[in-house]
């Protein structure tokens, strides 16, 4: 049974795009690797700006930046 997480920073997804997300990532592993689609997993979380960085900077300074 795959188990796929995935971690987005917030507020980059609308309901409408994880939904989609949700039926490309499942269609993928059921073409793909044979998956049958009612035992894939998929859970999505989202992550607070503030709390992701790169370079020492958090998202939420970054983006703000332009």
């Amino acid at each position: 049974m795959p188990i796929v997480n995935i971690k987005l920073a917030k507020p980059e997804f609308s309901k409408a795009q994880k939904e989609e997300l949700i039926a490309d990532i499942t269609e993928l592993l059921h073409i793909k690797y044979n998956k049958p689609k009612q035992n894939i997993v998929i859970m999505l979380e989202d992550i607070e700006p503030y709390n992701i960085a790169f370079g020492g900077e958090n998202v939420e300074k970054l983006r703000s930046k332009g």
